[in-house]
């Protein structure tokens, strides 16, 4: 941790970053992103029809991502995945609508349906589109034609490699709901829902059916047990773990219910801290690494009605241009003071983190800000990884560093050509008193938020663990 080492990496870090400011891709979901085999076929289909421009940004909520693409006409064509837990369980392809819905709350279960339908409409596969739509409960007609016959010819008819839609009219009487869609290609069709029907119901068994045909004609999509990626991560140095698994990281772990006692959760995941507690406030310290990386965590712990919320504690001081965090002291000299005040706002949770790999609190403390990142492995080789996700890195080393003691500094906040820049020191330390090192760069956009990360890892030696 030398000022030679860290002049050399700066370097390094310098040429990367160009390297990956070139390179930023949207979202793009990889087969464990999706609920089933089924779904992930279904991507995989309707991406085979044209080759997309999809190089642009995606939307997240915790509801659903939302993903623009360009063919090569330059026409925009808007995916929404909704999600569930993180896992992608219904695709569909947004259309334009003639006039405003007053009641959008109780037409939106109708509208995704025919959103999923035009997606389906426009995959490679008809079987996707045959499996979406149920006649007993559905009117289809086209061409004079209902049911079944309709769905046959409409799938003959319509244009390759995309259908292209004029806003959709909404149709509406006693007995039904309907759209009539028209396209610059094709005769109008409508798709009508009797009243008599519940359209949750409908959505219902269009996913047992999915479910079923996951599992009778794709191989299904498992995700091993803990204990079975313990045993395959026991056989692995940790360059060869990233090596084998950078591609698939782990996913987050949400326990929001399922820790009923906060002090046996802590202790059990952090057995060489000692915890104290006063009121909401819970605080884990430990000796100093080499007496000068820390590992101290601050929390403030939220119990509801079988829920617990866990958030780092803003326990930070400031003193003129002096950041104090327990016993942490971060020089940001060359900062102002409004760029103080903006950075300050995240550096403890930054801090606390990265201190909490190698446990389940991180699935608490983990920044799902989608950065795009560089990971550069020295081991016998050097290897280099990109990702746009920070956070696939943090759960990557999370799954390995679970017998590990984690400590995580900065040592100051600098400002160097017009641009915020900072480095965290990352230590690994494992019962027998051997250490992973790392060193964290950290970019800083014009808006104060980081916006690139790279990380230059060393494991302790390649020997199995």
């Amino acid at each position: 941790m030398s000022n030679k080492f860290g002049y050399n990496f700066y370097k390094i870090l310098i040429i990367i970053f160009i390297f990956i400011t070139m390179k930023l891709y949207g979202f793009e979901p990889k087969v464990n992103d999706f609920i089933n085999s089924y779904q992930y076929e279904l991507y995989q289909s309707w991406l085979e029809t044209e080759k997309l421009d999809g190089d642009l940004p995606a939307g997240f909520t915790s509801e659903k991502v939302v993903r623009n693409f360009k063919d090569k006409n330059g026409r925009e064509i808007n995916v929404e995945y909704d999600w569930q837990n993180w896992k992608i369980r219904t695709q569909r392809e947004m259309v334009p609508f003639l006039y405003y819905l007053d009641d959008e709350q109780k037409i939106k279960p109708y509208i995704h349906f025919l959103e999923r339908f035009i997606y389906r409409l426009n995959c490679n596969d008809k079987m996707f589109i045959i499996d979406l739509v149920d006649h007993d409960k559905i009117i289809l007609e086209y061409k004079e034609q209902t049911g079944e016959n309709a769905l046959n010819l409409l799938w003959e008819d319509h244009p390759v490699p995309r259908i292209k839609l004029r806003p959709v009219e909404l149709t509406a009487n006693a007995d039904t709901l309907g759209f009539k869609i028209i396209s610059d290609k094709m005769d109008e069709f409508k798709i009508s829902f009797p009243r008599v029907y519940n359209i949750k119901e409908i959505i219902s068994g269009i996913r047992e059916r999915e479910f079923a045909k996951s599992d009778e004609f794709f191989p299904p999509i498992i995700e091993p047990e803990k204990k079975e990626i313990k045993q395959q991560i026991e056989d692995l140095s940790l360059a060869e773990y990233i090596r084998k698994y950078f591609e698939t990281p782990p996913r987050r772990e949400l326990l929001h219910n399922k820790i009923k006692d906060i002090h046996e959760f802590l202790t059990g995941e952090f057995q060489n801290h000692s915890i104290s507690s006063e009121q909401n406030l819970w605080c884990l310290e430990i000796e100093k690494f080499e007496g000068k990386l820390d590992g101290d965590i601050s929390l403030k712990v939220e119990i509801g009605t079988d829920i617990v919320d866990i958030f780092p504690q803003n326990d930070l001081e400031l003193e003129g241009k002096t950041m104090k965090l327990g016993t942490d002291i971060i020089d940001m000299s060359s900062l102002s003071e409004t760029e103080i005040t903006a950075i300050a706002n995240y550096i403890p949770h930054l801090i606390y983190e990265h201190r909490a790999i190698g446990s389940k609190l991180m699935n608490f403390l983990l920044i799902h800000d989608e950065v795009a990142s560089t990971l550069v492995v020295y081991s016998d080789k050097r290897e280099l990884y990109e990702t746009d996700s920070y956070s696939d890195i943090l759960l990557l080393l999370n799954e390995y560093w679970q017998d590990r003691t984690v400590y995580f500094g900065i040592d100051s906040i600098k400002k160097i050509n017009g641009t915020i820049e900072f480095k965290g020191f990352l230590v690994a330390r494992s019962q027998s008193g051997s250490c992973d090192l790392a060193e964290v760069f950290f970019h800083v956009s014009k808006e104060y938020k980081i916006d690139l990360v790279m990380m230059v890892l060393h494991p302790t030696e390649e020997i199995k663990r």
